[in-house]
């Protein structure tokens, strides 16, 4: 995927929002040597660069995004800095990787490479009918393993994952920090009116209980042709009214009723402002919610369940979740995913 490289140093865009630039230079922490060809970009949107032949990049750093700042080449450890604008950047040390060796497997893998890319695709990519013109281009480099024991499936990659969605006319490269898939195994044994297959006296079977997968993501063009960047824009748009990106820059901004949602409890609609209270502060809101689960319904009738963890979560004001695993979603705002992901800097056309 060389060309991926190539194309990341012709990445701009535009935010409403003062930028200040920030420049660096990325050198092998062993020889000291520059590292050209490094790609650096802001997590989540479709802004990067990649080191010139000397190792130094500049561009302008909107001074509002929380999003990290990652710096990536292949074979090299790749780094992360939460903070890039009080990070000093002048000599980014990249560590090469050792080579990997597969743990020792105490507890062999019953399930075949097949059944686990499928539950794989099914929960990176999502379920959506937009999952469905979404291809994994290095699904071999993706290893995946499930533990009967624990009944955890995990999937790890040394690469970035492409993905191409010919849908949103989006190259996404996504470096997989955690993928789980937690299942809960259920025990049949046989008995009166009750027979297994095989004349077996009990049958195993896992059922999906909970999913998570986390990384940092970067957003490319498919096509540069106007007649097919419109058709694309078109659909972006249509799919930002109901995404997830939407309801996390509507909650920051004190926002969702305006917007058309509707939140219930109890199995009653009830006023959003008794419900969820939102302090905005100049780059961020810290959300609170009166109770852990609510239905929420979009302005397209949509339905999502939102789970919390804590009292209180935080988001950016360019939508961006901040508090991982403390807000979790089941419905259709779960079913999207990576495939119906649209990068932070997206900028909806007005109607």
């Amino acid at each position: 995927m060389r060309v991926f490289y190539l194309v990341l140093s012709i990445f701009l865009f535009h935010l409403i929002s003062n930028a200040q630039e920030i420049k660096g230079r990325v050198i092998d922490s062993l020889t000291q040597d520059a590292i050209s060809g490094a790609s650096v970009y802001i997590d989540g949107t479709s802004r990067g660069v990649i080191t010139n032949l000397d190792g130094y990049f500049t561009f302008n750093y909107p001074e509002n995004v929380k999003s990290a700042l990652v710096v990536r080449m292949l074979g090299y450890k790749t780094i992360r800095f939460n903070n890039p604008l009080e990070a000093d950047l002048s000599f980014i040390s990249l560590v090469q990787k050792a080579d990997e060796l597969d743990a020792v497997i105490i507890n062999p893998d019953p399930w075949s490479r097949e059944k686990k890319e499928g539950y794989f695709k099914k929960y990176f990519l999502g379920t959506s009918t937009i999952a469905a013109d979404c291809k994994i281009l290095n699904l071999d480099d993706v290893k995946m393993r499930f533990n009967p024991v624990t009944g955890l499936m995990t999937a790890r990659c040394n690469k970035p994952i492409m993905v191409r969605n010919k849908h949103l006319g989006y190259l996404i490269s996504y470096d997989l920090i955690d993928f789980e898939l937690q299942f809960e195994k259920k025990v049949l044994k046989a008995g009166p009116g009750i027979v297994l297959p095989n004349n077996a006296v009990t049958l195993e079977s896992f059922h999906l209980k909970e999913a998570y997968y986390l990384g940092s993501s970067f957003f490319q063009e498919l096509s540069e042709k106007p007649s097919r960047i419109r058709k694309y824009l078109k659909r972006r748009n249509d799919l930002y009214k109901v995404s997830e990106l939407r309801f996390f820059r509507s909650l920051a901004a004190d926002e969702l009723q305006d917007r058309g949602y509707v939140l219930y409890y109890d199995k009653f609609a009830v006023p959003i402002k008794n419900h969820i209270r939102v302090k905005q502060f100049e780059t961020y809101s810290v959300v609170g919610f009166r109770h852990d689960k609510y239905p929420i319904i979009d302005s397209k009738n949509n339905r999502t369940d939102i789970y919390l963890t804590g009292e209180q979560i935080v988001v950016d004001q360019h939508g961006n979740n901040l508090s991982g695993k403390s807000i979790k979603f089941n419905g259709f705002m779960a079913e999207l995913r990576v495939g119906g992901m649209l990068p932070l800097d997206f900028i909806p056309q007005e109607n």
